[in-house]
């Protein structure tokens, strides 16, 4: 029994993983390197089916009542990231603190 468990959770692992790879490359346009692999076939195998299953979440997402397209009132990335520019750099600019005010106005 407990090397089913263990097996059920290792294909668990790799649908994730091969999901989260699909993902990676649909957002990015990053893709794995296997080329040079000699498993390159198996590989490719692994990411189309990976392919495949995200392409399933997103149709369930899209079809479920508990998924939302995300709208700029959710307000998820106000505030989360530094723009490129000003990385390394010492003071904030005042552009980033402008846009910190007018995210917090927009939520009181």
């Amino acid at each position: 029994m407990s090397n089913l468990k263990q097996l059920a959770h290792l294909g668990f692992d790799l649908a994730l993983i091969s999901i989260i790879l699909a993902g990676l490359r649909r957002n990015t346009g990053y893709v794995l390197s296997y080329e040079k692999s000699d498993l390159k076939r198996y590989i490719r195998r692994y990411l189309d089916w990976g392919e495949g299953l995200y392409e399933r979440l997103v149709r369930v997402a899209g079809r479920s009542a508990y998924f939302r397209k995300e709208t700029r009132l959710d307000g998820f990335l106000d505030g989360m990231f530094k723009k490129v520019e000003e990385l390394g750099r010492g003071p904030v600019s005042q552009d980033l603190s402008r846009d910190q005010a007018t995210v917090s106005a927009r939520r009181r």
